[in-house]
């Protein structure tokens, strides 16, 4: 017995040492090829893209991107090349390391110093045989990052960081001189003793790098600020003000005021409807003293049609609904049914699920025409993870991500979902018998049970998986497309809800919690987390409802704000203020149109009667040149072409071509000078120049002139050589002034 608890006592020893009681271990000095050799090398950059990452190397030496294959580079360092690379018997000889120091020339140029940790180390293993790992698989199960926000103010502008690895076994390891940095800012740099230095006043991240694991924390640097009491913030409305207002306290910043009733009107209706309030909407509405005036109007723009034109055309936008790729009956009765989704207020999830379960004809069934676009597997499966999940599994096609989790093999298992559709062509009645991306006429969308995705590897067929999980398919002969679609309207799903929600919120503020809209990943970190966390509860307990959640976010003083006063600190995207940003091009051309009181869309050529509701990218009239001018236009102030699945396609950056169509551009002379338009009825109906403003104003700027406008206008009208030009000059003022360009 007691012979037997001697041989037990030190297993139970060594037991609690390594799990129960996990020992925090420094892995500088371990010389090791997967916990220090690699990572050393990476953190020097010799694995990266423009060195020997790249797919041929560099100089006849290629490593893994960012060391994704250790069992490749083992070889590639060790065997390869006559092993010529390293030099057991003298290593300080081995090319490996002289190269690395500029001892002999390399295209990379230095890397590390003869004495530095990175030689050492790596000498060491070289002298201890260049031992291969006992198996090819990353130890480190977990990252942390100590600690995960990094906070300074003032000349505060550095502080020590440390980097955890946790390994199979619970153990931890300080590998912060191991780990490989990269920052969202080159104003953020890391020190080679592992201190965050940060240049200026900046909200960004540092991501940490080791082994197969990534991590990203938050760093804020901001200005010395006195305290602000929570008392001194103004009372919330609702859930979103407790979370915007916390975060804003930490930076000691001060939400601006509320807006005026003229600003909110014209902003929500934009936001809403893609329109401006008319004269009259204007003025009931700011004649209205009841206290819950903006909750009714966003109530009644909710259920207006031009709600779901704007809705229809964001969404024809990032599924592709154009002619170059559909054919003109397809893209309209795509175009009706998804207005009809958003009128109706289909589940945000029910409308993902019926898009990608679509079978049948892409005329009865219109939902189909979303694969009509994307003809691949790997093509639907981006297009999904981007519009859908707010993933882009883009750079996985050929390589493991190397920005995120995504391996090469989770982006072709997600592919394989989509392996399986197939098409059939009932005709083909293209205008253009050269050009074999021409379809015009119906086809038929269905199911090819021998459709398959193979490994780029090995070439083996490769069962559907869903992202982040390790799961297969649950049924490996049932209906793929309607496993995933399930699996993705489902509220367990950690994507589809938070990608929806910050697509919502970036309509309506111009930037999205998570920035670029659809770029969830753990290197880009939300800029308020606990914010998009409750905002996604509430559209899963709406049952996924787009209205529900844009009255709760209207109803809130975050949307409600105005714009940044002169010398406002800045709140670095905290949603202080509401920032300004241009009208989007369908809107401006339908908000010139509707000041100047001159039709610029026409129904009869367009199946619709603003820039706004046309289902396609283009723009036809019955005079070429007008359709060309208005095409012109709105491509100039960035309407996408419908080539990608991506809001980044709409551009909203000023340029020099947009003020010189703003300043005597065809549609400018078209609507100043035009028959028929707002100016002709004025002068027809001798309308007093008083009333004629008043209108023009409520029309533009959903608000009445002030009398210093109205006595400018009547000077110029005095000066003017006649009546028209007058006007015609006061029309050009108001479409060209910022306030009638931006949402304030």
């Amino acid at each position: 017995m007691i012979k037997n608890w001697c041989i037990l006592i030190p297993l139970i020893i060594l037991f609690i040492f390594w799990v129960v009681w996990p020992v925090r271990l420094h892995a500088a000095d371990n010389p090791e090829f997967l916990e220090g050799v690699m990572p050393l090398l990476s953190r020097a950059g010799c694995n990266q893209g423009p060195c020997h990452g790249s797919l041929h190397g560099r100089g006849g030496f290629r490593l893994s991107l960012r060391g994704e294959d250790s069992a490749f580079d083992y070889l590639a360092i060790v065997k390869n090349s006559g092993m010529r690379r390293i030099d057991n018997a003298n290593p300080e000889s081995s090319l490996l390391l002289k190269k690395a120091i500029g001892e002999i020339p390399h295209e990379g140029g230095k890397r590390f110093d003869r004495n530095s940790q990175s030689y050492l180390l790596i000498k060491k293993w070289i002298e201890e045989g260049a031992r291969p790992p006992s198996k090819f698989k990353s130890t480190t199960t977990k990252l942390e990052i100590i600690p995960p926000t990094i906070f300074l103010e003032g000349d505060s502008n550095s502080f020590p960081l440390q980097v955890l690895a946790t390994g199979e076994f619970k153990n931890q390891s300080d590998v912060s001189s191991l780990a490989t940095f990269e920052t969202s800012s080159p104003l953020i740099t890391i020190s080679l003793e592992s201190h965050v230095i940060c240049s200026d006043y900046l909200e960004g991240s540092i991501t940490a790098r080791y082994q197969d694991q990534q991590i990203s924390a938050r760093v804020i640097r901001i200005p010395s600020r006195n305290p602000i009491l929570a008392k001194e913030f103004p009372s919330p409305l609702n859930y979103i003000d407790l979370h915007v207002n916390k975060k804003l306290e930490k930076l000691k910043i001060l939400p601006g005021t509320i807006c005026s009733d003229e600003v909110f009107l014209r902003r929500v209706t934009l936001d809403l409807n893609g329109r401006l309030p008319d004269a009259d909407e204007a003025e009931k509405f700011l004649a209205d003293s009841s206290p819950d005036k903006r909750i009714k109007l966003v109530n009644a723009l909710l259920e207006r049609s031009e709600f779901s034109d704007l809705w229809a055309l964001k969404w024809s936008d990032i599924l592709r609904n154009d002619e170059k790729v559909l054919d003109a009956k397809g893209v309209r009765v795509f175009h009706e049914w998804i207005k009809r989704s958003f009128a109706e207020d289909k589940p945000l999830n029910e409308f993902a699920r019926e898009i990608i379960e679509a079978k049948g004809s892409s005329y009865s069934q219109p939902e189909t025409n979303f694969y009509r676009a994307l003809r691949t597997p790997d093509v639907r499966a981006e297009a999904v993870a981007q519009v859908f999940l707010g993933l882009r599994l883009q750079c996985a096609k050929c390589h493991n991500h190397p920005f995120d989790q995504w391996t090469q093999e989770d982006y072709h298992r997600f592919s394989g979902f989509f392996s399986r559709l197939d098409y059939r062509i009932f005709e083909n009645n293209k205008k253009d018998k050269l050009d074999k991306n021409e379809f015009v006429g119906e086809q038929i969308v269905f199911v090819n049970r021998a459709g398959a995705v193979l490994d780029p590897k090995d070439g083996r067929p490769l069962e559907p998986r869903f992202l982040g999980s390790k799961d297969l398919v649950l049924e490996k002969d049932g209906e793929w497309l309607t496993q995933l679609s399930s699996w993705l309207g489902d509220s367990k799903n950690p994507f589809f809800a938070k990608a929806q929600v910050n697509r919502i919120w970036f309509h309506l503020f111009g930037r999205g919690i998570v920035d670029p809209l659809d770029d969830f990943r753990a290197t880009n970190l939300p800029i308020n987390n606990d914010l998009l966390e409750a905002l996604t509860v509430d559209f899963h307990k709406s049952g996924f409802s787009i209205k529900n959640l844009i009255r709760v976010i209207t109803s809130s003083a975050t949307y409600q704000r105005s714009s940044p006063p002169l010398n406002s600190p800045d709140d670095f995207g905290n949603f202080a203020y509401f920032k300004s940003r241009p009208l989007q091009a369908e809107e401006l051309l339908d908000a010139i149109s509707k000041v100047a009181g001159k039709k610029l869309v026409s129904q009869s050529f367009n199946g619709a009667p603003t820039a706004v509701s046309i289902p396609s990218s283009g723009v036809r009239s019955g005079s070429k040149e007008k359709g060309l001018a208005i095409s012109r236009f709105l491509a100039s102030f960035g309407k996408p072409s419908r080539s990608l699945t991506c809001e980044c396609e709409r551009a909203e950056d000023n340029t020099l071509g947009q003020a010189f169509l703003m300043i005597s551009g065809d549609v400018i002379l078209e609507v100043l000078s035009g028959q028929g338009n707002r100016i002709e009825k004025i002068l027809m109906d001798e309308v007093k120049p008083d009333i004629a403003l008043k209108e023009l104003f409520l029309i533009a700027f959903a608000r009445r002139p002030s009398s210093i406008e109205i006595e400018k206008a009547k000077a110029i009208l005095l000066k003017s050589k006649n009546s028209r030009d007058g006007w015609e000059d006061i029309l050009w003022g108001i479409v060209n002034s910022k306030e009638f360009l931006l949402r304030q």
